[in-house]
């Protein structure tokens, strides 16, 4: 039995069915985690489907979370989406369940649950979930809102098909756009930032730091982002800028958090790099991984990993 044919037959087995992802949610945890729940609700209106975890601002056109009672669970089928490791389940509830399936596009690092369906080449945890539609066309069905979801999943993962991109991820979404919504309005919303994130912008590309090797960081001290005053907008929006230098290789994002400890974004052109935040509480894609930094110290054993990592790929 293949993995998909599993994953249906464990949908149709469960009248309550319980959608979580991962914390900090960024567009594929979103749509994928939307997208799944319109295509279950779609195809078997008689099951009671949930999403659950904490909502972002600029994702609510998506619809709304669910707050759920505790023996809900009791009975439930959980699906949890786009999440490599199981601390980072948004939601601790999530192992209460009869059952639970993990699906993802991260590298399988730790495996969780009653099965796992994980497949790293895939752009995205919404391009699979969108396959997994197409497998069961037959059975299955997608609304436009649910098609939607799964397409700002995929726009948001590639970084507007910069990374990750290749002719089946090009299918899947023309696959989506037969269906009737206005991606071409997703997209450029999901393309503009906000007057304060713009002001930020300009900051973070004067202070920079770009080295001969091809590394581009920044360190973004708390007081400094609170005085952008970004709102819920956040800081997303930094990562690919210093990408944008035609000279970089590498680029690091540091964000000092209200502990003092540092939320590390890391992201590389076509160097290997997820094996550095695998080192320091992390992981992820080999060209796009997040870890953490505990102090300045940790701060430059990192840029010092990935400087190595660079010089090593030029011998």
């Amino acid at each position: 039995m293949s993995a998909e044919t599993s994953i249906l037959a464990s949908i149709k087995k469960y009248d309550t069915i319980i959608l979580h992802r991962h914390q900090r949610p960024d567009p594929d945890a979103f749509g994928s985690q939307f997208g799944m729940a319109d295509l279950i609700k779609q195809s078997f209106p008689n099951k009671a489907v949930y999403v659950v975890g904490k909502m972002k601002p600029s994702a609510e056109w998506l619809g709304t979370m669910d707050e759920l009672e505790n023996q809900l669970y009791d009975d439930a089928l959980v699906i949890v989406l786009d999440t490599a490791n199981s601390p980072r389940v948004d939601d601790e509830r999530w192992d209460k369940a009869a059952e639970i399936i993990k699906i993802d596009h991260h590298p399988n690092e730790e495996p969780y649950g009653d099965y796992n369906w994980v497949i790293p080449g895939m752009s995205s945890t919404s391009e699979l979930i969108f396959t997994f539609y197409q497998t069961f066309k037959d059975e299955l069905k997608l609304s436009d809102a649910g098609a939607a979801a799964l397409y700002y999943g995929i726009v948001g993962d590639t970084g507007r098909f910069l990374y990750a991109t290749n002719s089946h991820t090009m299918e899947v979404v023309a696959g989506l756009m037969q269906f009737n919504f206005d991606w071409t309005n997703l997209s450029q919303i999901m393309d503009t930032i906000s007057p304060a994130a713009a002001k930020m912008s300009g900051y973070v590309l004067s202070e920079m730091q770009l080295n001969d090797l091809g590394l581009n960081y920044i360190i973004l001290k708390h007081d400094v982002v609170e005085s952008f005053d970004l709102g819920d907008f956040g800081t997303a929006f930094v990562v690919p800028l210093l990408g944008k230098v035609n000279t970089a290789k590498a680029w690091i994002v540091f964000e000092e958090q209200e502990d003092q400890t540092y939320r590390v974004r890391i992201r590389s052109r076509n160097i290997v790099i997820n094996q550095v935040a695998a080192r320091h509480g992390g992981g992820g894609h080999p060209f796009a991984s997040g870890a953490k930094a505990k102090d300045q110290a940790e701060i430059e054993t990192i840029i010092a990993e990935v400087n190595a990592t660079l010089a090593a790929q030029e011998e």
